[in-house]
């Protein structure tokens, strides 16, 4: 396996790529926030240049706002599970920019606890919200099917969390989405996408480049027509996406509250579903990276942790598999032990080919 020079991805993570001198075009994403490039030569920004691009950014979010503000009792929908990230912007937009968002949860297919916790400080420090809860067997059905044929234990929720608002934002008529990150550019993808989410773009890097309409339900991606109704886009395009920060306002205005996590060393994200960690171990199985790989490429390119330092914790904490959960997990499925490993064994990498 190849890695970026300066964080921690490798090169079987799908659609990554890297320049001359060996660094991931996430990490360049990243530089391309702090500093002007000029052919191969680089030039911090100034803090007058870096507020003077923050600001362009806010004032073009403040002015795409505008658009929608007070058309419709509820002016923008906010995906929000009650964690770090969705809290973070929700709050931001109804406390800075006016907004009335109404925020929408897609049931995580196996909720902590915890999750739940989060949840319900998150609407009592006051937003207005809505459960999206599937059929549960339909739901199952759906994991087993992602499980089994493509190592996803949780596609019918990575899918749902577009299809279904998007669906709802069409039949409440509310015609503005504000997502989270753009993971593409922030992780290590294509860096091809819009402000503006489009259909093609859905289909072809969260669906695996097919349409889940055939799952009929929730899981319904709406047809163009509908979708031109419709402007959804990512908070990231606006503002420099720092999860450590939305972790600090979401504990502090929405009482967001951390706990130890498998595989990692962060204790603000992804806490709601069971499945996440099911979900980061499939990452590792399948592409030899996990969830502290993950996390601490995120505090080297922002400046908080070495290379070294994340190394060290990957060494320590990376491909962890979530014992706590297999009974779970297995009942879940449907699946007796034996089975279960040979469904994750089944997509483990060639290593013959890495």
């Amino acid at each position: 396996m190849k890695y970026c020079s300066r964080c921690l991805t490798p090169d079987t993570r799908p659609r990554v790529t890297f320049n001359e001198d060996g660094v991931c075009n996430a990490c360049l994403h990243a530089e391309s926030k702090r500093f002007k490039r000029d052919g191969n030569k680089l030039t911090p920004l100034t803090r007058t240049q870096k507020g003077l691009k923050d600001s362009l950014m806010w004032k073009e979010l403040e002015t795409l706002c505008s658009r929608f503000r007070g058309k419709t009792h509820w002016d923008v929908i906010v995906p929000c599970s009650g964690g770090k990230d969705g809290s973070y912007v929700a709050w931001k937009l109804k406390h800075e920019l006016g907004m009335n968002p109404l925020c929408i949860t897609f049931a995580p297919q196996l909720p902590t606890e915890i999750g739940k916790e989060n949840l319900r400080n998150f609407i009592a420090s006051g937003f207005d919200h809505i459960m999206i809860n599937p059929d549960p067997e339909k739901y199952r059905e759906l994991a087993i099917k992602g499980f089994k044929e493509q190592g996803r234990p949780k596609m019918p929720f990575v899918t749902g969390i577009s299809t279904a608002i998007l669906q709802m934002a069409i039949r409440l008529g509310i015609p503005f989405i504000m997502y989270g990150e753009e993971g593409e550019a922030e992780y290590g993808g294509a860096s091809d996408a819009e402000q503006q989410i489009t259909r093609d773009y859905l289909i072809k890097y969260y669906y695996s480049g097919e349409d889940p309409s055939k799952y009929g339900s929730w899981w319904v991606l709406p047809k163009d027509e509908d979708l031109k109704k419709l402007y959804a886009t990512h908070w990231s395009k606006f503002e420099d996406w720092d999860p450590k920060k939305h972790a600090l306002l979401a504990i502090e205005k929405c009482g967001l509250r951390g706990e130890d996590q498998v595989g990692t060393f962060t204790r603000h994200s992804q806490l709601d579903d069971k499945l996440q960690d099911l979900h980061a171990y499939m990452m590792f199985v399948k592409f030899g990276f996990g969830r502290a790989t993950s996390d601490a490429n995120i505090e080297i390119r922002a400046g908080r942790m070495t290379r070294e330092e994340g190394l060290k914790k990957v060494k320590e904490l990376d491909g962890q598999f979530p014992a706590k959960y297999l009974k779970e997990y297995l009942e879940y499925f449907k699946m007796t032990e034996k089975e279960f490993w040979a469904t994750v064994n089944k997509f483990k990498r060639d290593e013959t080919n890495s």
